[in-house]
């Protein structure tokens, strides 16, 4: 199979063009979403071009254009199977749709943008497709196609096939590097995540100095900008963490301000769940819910059902971070309920995830089983790879609470094979930092200390100083087990140095805590309550009550082995107040135990 026009396609283009012509003539008959991706309009009529021509007269051809408006593929399809000369036709048919490079993904006085509109439909309209059994190549630009798998995952997972065509230099003409941000008409959603900062900047000093400080524009862009300072902090490639920290939360709090003076309440509500989300990275979870909350009651005002159930979410993980299980479950379930109203199996699939960590958290293993079941089904069913590797990863977690740890390995190995399979390097750090825990559990240390180590050096490759942290911890715990306690003490001081450098409140609460347990450990009562009261303070700080109990359990006995018994005994009716208030019963009666020795003078 050749191409029969005079367009001269380089070596990777005519490849891709090869394969889906072949996947174009294996589909008579049935439904095959094919989706081709070109920046360059003049390559992509030509292939077009090319194409119909070379499968005629054997394949009929239809082509159709999304409507800015109403951007649904769905009616863009019936536009032509509703048309008389399509109607009349009987042979083999395929579908070309094209339009989708000229979605805005600026919002116009508070609506969803055009784009935004677009990846709705796609997510809840595939089953609407089934009635349309022929091969339809969607075209689509790469900024658009980065987005298809993340804002309309159960689309994605019908496709058949991604033909990439990259530009041509005889069809494309050198433009000058500003062209590509001069109008308006070519911002895109999530556009700005392929723009360097400088270009990103530059934009809103544009829109600034032409449109004025409150231009609506200005909402979404403050938002994309403080996305990609998060998204640096997150995957933890970003030069400075506290500089870079502060300017992703002062974009947000920008778009904020701008959002809340032109009453824009659906970019209102995106900049609280953002602040939220940074908030709930950096551990300060009761910050995070301040944010949370009012997005969720301006969601719920716009009926914004996404939206809605995004919030959700995120305040039923912050409510688990803090050890309010009851609370996080009550979100969870209401995340869950809506997901399910608006047939949205990816975050279906989350909620069901969710509520299986809210009840390993709570030691409900066979209920967090089934919960990990139910996601794990939906991912198979939707071929969601990436999911289903979470819900084996989570079963392996829950194995390991249980203390069934050969069953854990297996279901950790399998997430490795998988993570390795899809290419995901970032999960496997992770993955390997389970089986260094897991085999830490087993007293195999040789083999938890070559997985943190592996753990460790991955971390390090790819600058994520988040793994990388909780890798020393690993190697610190093991060190601990065999009583190297020095060896575990610098361990966690490079752990809590990180954590420091990152503004992680939880793991700097976390890296203190652990210092604690190896002073004392070693005897050194006193270093060791030093660290626990800071851990204390920082665990106060964040609301983290089950932190907070744990801790002053932990200072209660270490005054009790320097006979400073009643600040033992106040730290100790301290911690029992706190269990009681979580209903925590054998704890309650643990620090009853050593509360009535001490009063007893008892050993």
């Amino acid at each position: 199979m050749s191409l029969e026009t005079p367009l001269k396609l380089s070596k990777e283009n005519n490849l891709n063009y090869q394969k889906l012509l072949s996947v174009i003539e294996a589909s008579e008959n049935t439904l095959s979403i094919l989706i081709a991706v070109c920046d360059d309009r003049r390559l992509r009529d030509k292939i077009i071009e090319a194409y119909e021509k070379e499968l005629s007269p054997n394949i009929a051809s239809y082509h159709s254009r999304l409507d800015q408006n109403e951007p649904s593929l769905r009616a863009a399809i019936y536009k032509i199977v509703q048309s008389e000369e399509f109607k009349k036709n009987e042979k083999y048919t395929l579908l070309t749709i094209t339009g989708a490079e000229d979605l805005f993904f600026i919002r116009n006085n508070g609506e969803k943008s055009q784009q935004e509109k677009f990846f709705g439909y796609l997510q809840w309209t595939r089953e609407g497709l089934r009635e349309f059994p022929y091969p339809i190549v969607l075209w689509v630009t790469n900024q658009i196609l980065v987005n298809l798998s993340r804002k309309a995952p159960d689309f994605w997972s019908w496709r058949k096939g991604v033909f990439h065509f990259i530009p041509e230099p005889s069809l494309t003409p050198v433009l000058p590097v500003d062209n590509r941000i001069i109008s308006y008409d070519h911002l895109r959603e999530d556009y700005s995540d392929s723009l360097s900062l400088e270009d990103l900047e530059e934009l809103i000093n544009s829109t600034e100095k032409k449109r004025g400080k409150n231009d609506p524009n200005l909402v979404t862009l403050y938002n994309r900008l403080g996305d990609v300072y998060f998204n640096r902090i997150k995957s933890g490639v970003a030069v400075n963490f506290p500089d870079e920290k502060e300017k992703a939360l002062r974009c947000y709090y920008k778009a904020l301000d701008i959002s809340r003076e032109i009453n824009d309440r659906l970019g209102e509500g995106d900049s609280l769940g953002n602040l939220g989300s940074v908030y709930q990275f950096l551990g300060q979870y009761q910050q995070a819910i301040t944010y949370y909350e009012p997005a969720l009651g301006i969601f719920r005002e716009i009926g914004d059902r996404f939206g809605e159930g995004m919030a959700l979410t995120d305040l039923g993980s912050s409510y688990r971070f803090l050890g309010q299980y009851q609370t996080a479950i009550s979100y969870h379930q209401k995340s869950l309920e809506i997901s399910r109203a608006i047939e949205d199996k990816l975050h279906e699939r989350n909620a069901l995830g969710n509520l299986g960590n809210v009840y390993c958290s709570l030691g409900r293993y066979q209920e967090a089983i089934t919960y990990y079941q139910e996601s794990l089904e939906i991912s198979r069913e939707t071929e969601d790879k990436f999911g289903e590797e979470k819900s084996v990863a989570n079963l392996g977690n829950v194995y390991f609470n249980l203390g069934r740890y050969q069953e854990a390995i297996t279901y950790y190995q399998r997430s490795l094979e998988m993570l390795k399979e899809i290419g995901d390097k970032s999960g496997e750090r992770v993955n390997l930092l389970n089986l260094g825990n897991v085999y830490g559990s087993l007293g195999q240390y040789q083999q938890a200390i070559a997985y943190y180590k592996r753990s460790l050096d991955i971390s390090r490759e790819m600058g994520d100083k988040r793994v990388e942290a909780s890798s020393l911890i690993g190697l610190g715990n093991v060190y601990c087990s065999v009583q190297q306690y020095q060896k575990a003490i610098r361990y966690y001081q490079n752990s809590l140095d990180i954590k420091k450098e990152i503004g992680d409140k939880q793991g700097e609460a976390s890296s203190y805590n652990n210092l604690g347990i190896a002073y004392d450990c070693l005897g050194k009562y006193q270093q060791a309550i030093e660290c626990y009261q800071k851990s204390l303070d920082m665990k106060k700080e964040i609301g983290d009550i089950i932190g907070e109990a744990t801790t002053l359990l932990k200072l209660g006995l270490c005054f009790k082995n320097l006979q400073r018994n009643d600040e033992a005994i106040k730290a100790l009716q301290n911690a029992r107040q706190l269990y009681q208030d979580m209903g925590l019963n054998e704890m309650v009666e643990l620090c009853d135990n050593q509360i009535n020795g001490l009063v007893s003078g008892d050993e």
